[in-house]
């Protein structure tokens, strides 16, 4: 309940200071914005140093500087579904007495997303949004980091109330192929109680193009036992970047599953804008375009508008 009432009050917020007429109306939005974020931060902070007393007899309050995560929120008219309004949040935390490798993770999104470990803090306008589904909330542990690879693993609760248990494992390497351009690779192995076992594959590649122009491209395979064959996306951005924190980009993408009654379920194109708003870790986003869905063999696939907004909120340090 105080996360959709949250959710709401962070809306009105963002809704006025876009439309506040003079400048003291404008700083008094902005200070409450603020006050929201160091509610959040501080939130999680306590919620970690609680957890970590577990692990120590005394805990420094200053040792919970990881402690970070987004909260957005994302109004969306889809002339084939409606109206959705969806809203996320995602916190990640390490602890510091648990030799730096025990991590939490809560938060509310696509599970898929979230057993990926999608980033939640990456202060930059370029970006991949994400679905949102249901809460979950997860414990993992770190053995293996460094510069290029990273192992991990993890345990937790999805699906709010239904307590659907999940574990999973995943392994994730980066690379800098050449002066302009990096590849990620990702597995993840996972089982849930409501699902089954499962894997999912990932790869993405950045490129830069040129001085303002730059390309991220990413397609990630599942297969679970609730899947009909492999659930897949693919999507491609190109972005042009014209100030600092502002881009102006267009999306091509592409999803399905390969022995669903319709295979290729949905494609679409979009433009879209993303910049920097007001603040150091405040983005806002607006994007209009069209898709061709699919879900029954009784359809008919035809293009369907879209357009929306997301506001997202950076917190942590």
């Amino acid at each position: 309940m105080w996360y959709r009432i949250g959710a709401l009050a962070f809306g009105v917020l963002a809704a006025a200071a876009l439309a506040a007429p003079d400048n003291q109306q404008q700083n008094q939005d902005a200070e409450l914005v603020d006050e929201f974020r160091e509610g959040l931060t501080n939130t999680v902070k306590r919620t970690a140093r609680w957890i970590d007393s577990f692990f120590a007899d005394n805990v420094n309050p200053d040792d919970y500087t990881t402690a970070s995560g987004s909260f957005t929120l994302r109004p969306e008219w889809d002339e084939y579904g409606g109206f959705k309004l969806d809203s996320s949040f995602r916190a990640r935390v390490v602890f510091p007495h648990a030799e730096q490798r025990l991590t939490a993770v809560v938060g509310r999104g696509n599970f898929d997303d979230f057993i990926n470990e999608t980033p939640v803090n990456r202060p930059s306008v370029i970006r991949r949004d994400q679905a949102d589904e249901e809460w979950m909330l997860g414990l993992g542990f770190d053995p293996f980091v460094d510069s290029q690879q990273r192992l991990s693993f993890s345990a937790g609760f999805r699906g709010g109330l239904s307590f659907d248990p999940y574990i999973s494992s995943t392994y994730r390497f980066e690379t800098v192929l050449s002066d302009v351009s990096e590849l990620y690779l990702q597995s993840v192995g996972f089982w849930r109680d409501s699902d089954g076992f499962g894997i999912a594959q990932t790869v993405e590649y950045d490129r830069v193009l040129s001085e303002h122009w730059f390309n991220k491209f990413w397609v990630r395979g599942t297969f679970a036992e609730r899947t009909d064959g492999v659930r897949w996306h693919l999507s491609n951005k190109t972005y042009y970047l014209y100030g600092p924190e502002t881009a102006l980009g267009a999306e091509f993408w592409w999803y399905g599953e390969t022995r669903a009654a319709v295979p290729m379920q949905d494609y679409g194109l979009r433009g879209l804008h993303r910049q920097r708003f007001h603040r150091d870790w405040l983005y806002l986003e607006s994007w209009v375009g069209l898709h061709w869905p699919r879900e029954l063999l009784s359809e008919t696939r035809q293009p369907r508008w879209i357009v929306g907004i997301e506001i997202e909120l950076l917190f942590g340090e």
